[in-house]
């Protein structure tokens, strides 16, 4: 697991898939340019009104030649836990030789 983890402050959207919305671009972002997404898995916990302010964050677990394994949290601005998410990519180039 990487240390470099993205963080985001927004606003909830209004409609049932808020949270989706919010944490598969982040989501996508810590996987790395050219991802494409190849599964995404949520799980709801505490919950939350459209127009609250949150933070989103993500990171990278884990990669391999061709997969990115990432994580995410959605969270209200008291720290609670909206919604967590984890992901894999699919992607074109080689991260493991990326940095």
């Amino acid at each position: 697991m990487t240390d470099d983890i993205i963080r985001r402050q927004t606003i909830l959207p209004d409609g049932p898939a808020a949270a989706a919305r919010l944490l598969e671009p982040i989501l996508a972002e810590a996987a790395g340019e050219g991802a494409a997404p190849v599964s995404l898995t949520l799980d709801y916990a505490a919950s939350a009104r459209a127009g609250e302010g949150v933070c989103v964050e993500a990171g990278l677990d884990r990669a391999t030649r061709t997969l990115a394994f990432v994580y995410g949290r959605l969270l209200t601005k008291g720290g609670d836990v909206i919604a967590t998410g984890s992901a894999v990519f699919r992607r074109v180039t080689d991260i493991t030789k990326a940095a």
